[in-house]
């Protein structure tokens, strides 16, 4: 049965189509726009109390959201359990670590530098709130990079729905002002961003026509 995925381009649900569209898994897309009491349509409020993308409407109607639980639910619901490594696997105890440091530690921080709005209701302690997330993410950053290490996954010996997760973080801070880089993530980032299926999804979003 068709999903349908709530976005925007360039926002959290760009993994979530990643790793849709390399499991060639058929769904819809849903834009959501806009912040907190200004997201439209509203009624997208009734799908997620907390106005966020992405979410995922599920074939039954049930609605999944927070971008790595999606990825990993698809991951172990689809697939033939390629895209993560099942319990025993000496793969998994790192492959749940590192989904959650990008998820609980990274992403905030990144959200921070994009969104600064969205942490102070004071309009002058937004560049303030931008520039320590800024630091704090490239901190946070290097932790992963040096993680990678010249590999060509994060964890184990094959791409994972973790690796689709880390490309999209990969693309967020491609020449981003105040966040380091290295060959490593380079070469990570060089593989990931060409995959067919990838590519298709990038060059969706540059071209402005998501939905």
């Amino acid at each position: 049965m068709t999903c349908t995925l709530y976005g925007r381009p360039w926002s959290g649900s760009l993994c979530v189509e990643f790793l849709l569209e390399e499991m060639g898994l058929p769904y819809e897309r849903a834009l959501v726009t806009g912040y907190r009491e200004n997201i439209r349509p509203p009624e997208f409020a009734e799908i997620n109390p907390l106005r966020a993308v992405p979410a995922l409407k599920l074939g039954d109607g049930s609605v999944l959201t927070e971008s790595a639980a999606i990825l990993m639910f698809l991951a172990e619901t689809h697939g033939s359990g390629i895209w993560s490594p099942a319990i025993g696997d000496p793969a998994r105890a790192p492959y749940l670590r590192w989904f959650l440091y990008l998820s609980a530690s990274l992403y905030p921080s990144a959200m921070q530098v994009f969104h600064p709005e969205n942490y102070t209701d004071i309009k002058e302690h937004e560049a303030g709130v931008a520039a320590r997330g800024q630091h704090v993410t490239n901190r946070q950053w290097a932790v992963v990079r040096e993680a990678l290490g010249g590999r060509e996954q994060l964890v184990g010996t094959h791409m994972t729905a973790l690796d689709i997760y880390l490309a999209m973080f990969a693309r967020w801070f491609d020449g981003m002002e105040g966040i380091d880089d290295d060959e490593s993530m380079a070469a990570f980032r060089q593989n990931m961003l060409t995959r067919p299926a990838i590519k298709g999804v990038i060059s969706r979003h540059e071209s402005g026509i998501w939905a």
